[in-house]
């Protein structure tokens, strides 16, 4: 656990309201639910949030708000962890706040988040920040990606139309799509040790963060997959 929240349960000193910072490989989701255990939080009272398709919206908010409403049933702390923070709507972002300026007493949030600046300034100075880094990981395929992994290693010999294609497929995994982008990339770099490949993948990930048009985004990856 990072050092700074072992700091935080040996002082018992808790804030409010926490925001976990760091890339997509960082231990800050595995450390903040080691957190909310060494508070003694119990299952009853811990709500794991986690985007509605590609953003946290308005009815998800107003879950939160249900759910902490009397505060902690089974111990100390009722803790509230909010997955990809920095991808909620304008709307739900402005019902969040509403509950940060008025905590209710017991309630801890931990807001899990790769890019601070897609976060209100107003939720980010209510949070103590905490920064984590990026683990070393030794890359290992997933087996249910063997197709897509073989269609990257395929990817020079594919004509235009079989790329559109890819694009298309990749385009079906909504849900999924920046994870299995980053496998694809892992790919490209652990086993193919190319790393124009990865630049390609980072900067489509980079662009869907941006919300770019998502077919106009795989079509353009693809195409550059191809050309380098």
């Amino acid at each position: 656990m990072h050092r700074v929240l072992e700091g935080i349960v040996r002082n018992n000193r808790v804030a409010s309201a926490y925001l976990f910072v760091g890339p997509p490989f960082s231990s800050k989701l595995d450390d903040a639910l080691a957190f909310t255990e060494h508070l003694g939080c119990k299952k009853i009272d811990l709500l794991r949030v986690v985007p509605s398709g590609a953003s946290l919206k308005i009815e998800q908010v107003r879950e939160i708000q249900r759910f902490v409403r009397y505060g902690p049933s089974a111990g100390e702390h009722m803790c509230v962890l909010v997955e990809r923070s920095d991808e909620m709507t304008a709307e739900a972002a402005g019902a969040f706040l509403k509950i940060l300026e008025e905590p209710p007493p017991g309630v801890i949030f931990i807001l899990l988040v790769e890019r601070e600046d897609r976060i209100f300034p107003t939720i980010v100075s209510r949070c103590q920040k905490i920064i984590f880094g990026e683990e070393f990981r030794r890359w290992q395929p997933d087996p249910e990606l063997a197709g897509f992994y073989d269609d990257l290693r395929s990817i020079k010999r594919k004509s235009v139309l079989e790329l559109f294609d890819l694009s298309g497929r990749l385009g079906k995994e909504k849900e999924r799509l920046e994870a299995l982008l980053y496998e694809l990339a892992f790919c490209a770099r652990e086993e193919m040790g190319n790393a124009a490949l990865v630049r390609v993948l980072l900067d489509a990930i980079k662009n869907l963060k941006k919300k770019s048009n998502l077919k106009l985004t795989l079509d353009v990856m693809c195409l550059r997959l191809n050309e380098v």
